[in-house]
Protein backbone atom coordinates (compact mmCIF):
# COMPACT_ATOMS: atom_id res chain seq x y z
CA UNK A 1 0.00 0.00 0.00
CA UNK A 2 2.90 2.65 0.65
CA UNK A 3 4.75 2.42 -2.42
CA UNK A 4 1.66 2.34 -4.61
CA UNK A 5 0.83 5.73 -3.27
CA UNK A 6 4.25 6.83 -2.56
CA UNK A 7 4.33 6.17 -6.69
CA UNK A 8 1.44 8.33 -7.11
CA UNK A 9 2.16 10.92 -5.10
CA UNK A 10 5.30 11.33 -6.90
CA UNK A 11 3.77 10.88 -10.27
CA UNK A 12 1.66 13.58 -9.28
CA UNK A 13 4.31 15.58 -8.49
CA UNK A 14 6.04 15.47 -11.34
CA UNK A 15 3.21 16.87 -13.40
CA UNK A 16 2.56 19.62 -10.89
CA UNK A 17 6.82 20.62 -11.66
CA UNK A 18 5.87 20.03 -15.37
CA UNK A 19 2.84 22.41 -14.98
CA UNK A 20 5.28 25.32 -13.33
CA UNK A 21 8.00 25.22 -15.67
CA UNK A 22 5.46 25.58 -18.61
CA UNK A 23 3.93 28.43 -16.43
CA UNK A 24 7.47 29.90 -15.96
CA UNK A 25 7.74 29.42 -19.98
CA UNK A 26 4.86 31.41 -21.09
CA UNK A 27 5.70 34.34 -18.47
CA UNK A 28 8.74 35.11 -18.93
CA UNK A 29 9.31 33.54 -22.88
CA UNK A 30 7.07 36.10 -23.93
CA UNK A 31 8.56 39.32 -22.34
CA UNK A 32 12.16 38.04 -23.01
CA UNK A 33 11.55 37.65 -26.74
CA UNK A 34 9.63 41.04 -26.81
CA UNK A 35 13.07 43.06 -26.06
CA UNK A 36 14.33 41.51 -29.01
CA UNK A 37 11.75 42.29 -31.39
CA UNK A 38 11.72 45.91 -30.79
CA UNK A 39 13.53 48.94 -32.59
CA UNK A 40 14.99 51.99 -31.22
CA UNK A 41 12.97 54.75 -31.70
CA UNK A 42 14.37 57.38 -33.75
CA UNK A 43 13.18 60.74 -33.54
CA UNK A 44 14.74 64.43 -33.96
CA UNK A 45 15.16 66.37 -30.83
CA UNK A 46 15.70 69.99 -30.35
CA UNK A 47 19.80 70.85 -30.41
CA UNK A 48 21.22 71.85 -27.22
CA UNK A 49 23.60 75.02 -28.17
CA UNK A 50 26.32 75.98 -25.38
CA UNK A 51 27.83 79.15 -25.72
Amino acid sequence: MLPQLLIKMLQIIKIQYQIIIYLLGVLFGKSLTDWDDEEPVNQSYQKLQVD
